[in-house]
């Protein structure tokens, strides 16, 4: 017999889940298709929780943007360049 206590201490949670909608005969005929068509190769469905980014992309990206920034900065430029060109010959050989 044990000591009572005045403080209760909180007891393990259990995780009872049942799937819903669960049909092992078609998860089965869905594995053996799966596994069949891999062997011969025919259009494997890739996993869908793999990730498609790849080393170096967003390195890529910023550079990209970089240099798009860079090109629409020097268009700017030479559109300002030849309307002050336009304004002064029009101002001193007008």
């Amino acid at each position: 017999m044990g000591l009572p206590r005045f403080i209760k201490l909180p007891e393990h949670k259990r995780f009872d889940y049942t799937p819903r909608y669960w049909d092992p005969e078609k998860e089965e005929f869905e594995e053996r298709v799966r596994q069949i068509r891999q062997d011969m190769g025919i259009g494997v469905p890739r996993d869908p929780n793999r990730t498609t980014i790849k080393r170096g992309s967003f390195r890529q990206v910023r550079q990209q943007t970089k240099l798009r920034a860079s090109r629409n900065s020097n268009l700017r430029l030479v559109i300002i360049l030849a309307i002050l060109l336009i304004i002064a010959y029009l101002i001193f050989f007008a």
